[in-house]
């Protein structure tokens, strides 16, 4: 039987610019229609300044029963941040959700998975303030952020905060993400279909996306932590993606990740203490990553 998929949302807009046009209301109600129709609820990461721009879609995402969690104040990975910033953002954006959802807010998803050794004081700070569970650690190397060496299967963290990675599978001799942002626009739907049917037993699976991703009509611009190649992927088959998400569900969506994490059993704890071996590459990565 296959392992049902949760879908999230990563509320978030990548416009440099207010004079570039909104369309983040558009896009965002795109999904929102269709999950409606298929009476399918997830959970909604939500950039809180972003949110405190659109309270009528704040006010729809909890209507339709959608989880609303936290993907930052803005949208600034981690290590740009440092931790005292950080703490202050993330307590503030947990606040600001909650008065706009009327939720306790539980998740946390760091922009670009930027959880990683370097920033590992994150998981103190997000078990400090009150959240039960993280989605924010991507377990391979990548070329931006990754955690290799983490478990690809929920687990706990020594604080006792839940942690619910991203999932990946084997390709082509390197293990990706599958089930959502450029990999899912870009890579054949086979590539899903054989991520769902091997996910390791325990695997909690989820998409993930971005409202401008069922927006192909956005005019190009670059990202601010992007940089020009990565602004260009990030509109390639934009046309295509709320079909492959939807293709996703199909098979029995899962309910909101706070349900899920409350469904889960005993956990094994991840010891962070041992990272010797995974920091110099991750240091190395990071510096180049702030400077784009």
């Amino acid at each position: 039987m296959a392992i049902p998929v949760t879908f999230t949302l990563d509320f978030e807009d990548l416009r440099t610019s207010p004079l570039q046009e909104s369309r983040i209301e558009y896009a965002t109600s795109v999904i929102l229609d269709r999950l409606a129709e298929l009476d399918i609820r997830g959970t909604i990461f939500c950039v809180a300044e972003i949110a405190e721009r659109e309270p009528a879609l704040m006010r729809r995402m909890t209507d339709l029963g959608h989880e609303i969690a936290v993907h930052g104040l803005q949208h600034t990975p981690i290590d740009l941040l440092g931790e005292e910033r950080f703490r202050e953002q993330t307590i503030r954006a947990k606040e600001l959700l909650e008065d706009l959802s009327g939720q306790e807010v539980l998740g946390y998803r760091a922009p670009q998975f930027s959880v990683v050794p370097e920033t590992a004081w994150a998981i103190d700070v997000l078990a400090e303030v009150g959240f039960t569970y993280s989605s924010s650690i991507l377990p391979v190397a990548t070329l931006m952020y990754g955690w290799p060496g983490t478990p690809m299967t929920p687990f706990r963290w020594p604080q006792g905060l839940v942690e619910i990675p991203c999932p990946v599978v084997p390709f082509l001799g390197v293990s990706i993400p599958y089930l959502g942002g450029a990999y899912m626009r870009v890579l054949p739907s086979m590539v899903r279909r054989r991520g769902v049917r091997l996910a390791p037993e325990g695997s909690v699976l989820w998409t993930y996306c971005h409202p401008w991703e069922f927006d192909p009509d956005e005019p190009f611009y670059v990202y601010e932590h992007g940089g020009w190649l990565v602004s260009r992927i990030g509109w390639i088959n934009r046309g295509g993606m709320l079909r492959r998400v939807v293709a996703s569900l199909r098979d029995g969506a899962g309910p909101p990740l706070r349900e899920v994490v409350a469904g889960l059993g005993e956990l094994p704890v991840f010891d962070t203490e041992d990272l010797s071996e995974r920091r110099a590459p991750l240091q190395g990565r990071l510096r180049r990553r702030a400077e784009v």
